[in-house]
């Protein structure tokens, strides 16, 4: 009962991301325009939304941005065009990182990823915290941002169980590098050597259709 009960969250979880995606593009849209698409311009390293965007629990906070791609990055995407940072927030407005995702300039998804502690400034929680969060993850906002919140709450459903391993291969990533060199996680968590401790690469819209079954929307 309980795997049949996790394949319907997961078609249903597919289903409503392609329906989100697909509602945009008839629209001549991708799931960047939410983000980008009212800025007069777009600029690399700015936050859209500028204050970043909130759920209605207070409970995650999440924003799209781009770095430069003139600058070398071996741990991005050779197609990225930006990514999501998705952040656990605690009831005293501290960050704890969750996952990225990264998405091409057609607003298509690449990659998920786990970041070091210093890229964004982030609060460390250990893995095994984090992915409690898994089962019952839910984004709810409201504003030009309530379809983006919830077809990233469905892509985070969809992709569950390979996130509850990245986060998990994230601190044994960590815990390896810190015996390698001698270091204290204090010490990895700045180590400016280390952008990435995991990722998972994703064939989308590929692996939805696989799941969600015909759309009829």
């Amino acid at each position: 009962m309980a795997a049949a009960a996790s394949h319907d969250v997961t078609g249903r979880a597919a289903h409503g991301a392609l329906a989100r995606q697909l509602r945009l593009a008839r629209q001549g849209r991708s799931m960047l325009f939410p983000f980008i698409g009212r800025s007069a311009r777009f600029e690399i390293w700015v936050h859209y939304p500028r204050h970043d965007a909130i759920d209605a629990t207070g409970r995650w906070q999440f924003y799209f941005h781009a770095h430069d791609s003139a600058e070398p990055d071996s741990a991005r995407h050779p197609q990225e065009h930006g990514h999501i940072h998705l952040f656990r927030r605690s009831p005293q407005g501290r960050l704890t990182h969750f996952a990225g995702l990264a998405l091409d300039a057609r607003g298509l998804p690449l990659c998920w990823f786990a970041t070091n502690q210093w890229v964004t400034g982030e609060r460390w929680s250990a893995a095994t915290s984090l992915v409690r969060e898994l089962a019952r993850f839910e984004l709810r906002l409201r504003g030009p941002l309530a379809g983006a919140g919830l077809w990233l709450g469905d892509m985070v459903r969809f992709y569950a169980t390979p996130l509850r391993q990245m986060l998990l291969q994230r601190d044994a990533a960590l815990e390896r590098h810190c015996a390698r060199h001698r270091q204290t996680p204090t010490q990895a968590w700045v180590d400016r050597r280390v952008a990435v401790w995991s990722s998972l690469p994703v064939n989308w819209p590929q692996d939805a259709l696989s799941a969600a079954g015909p759309l009829t929307q």
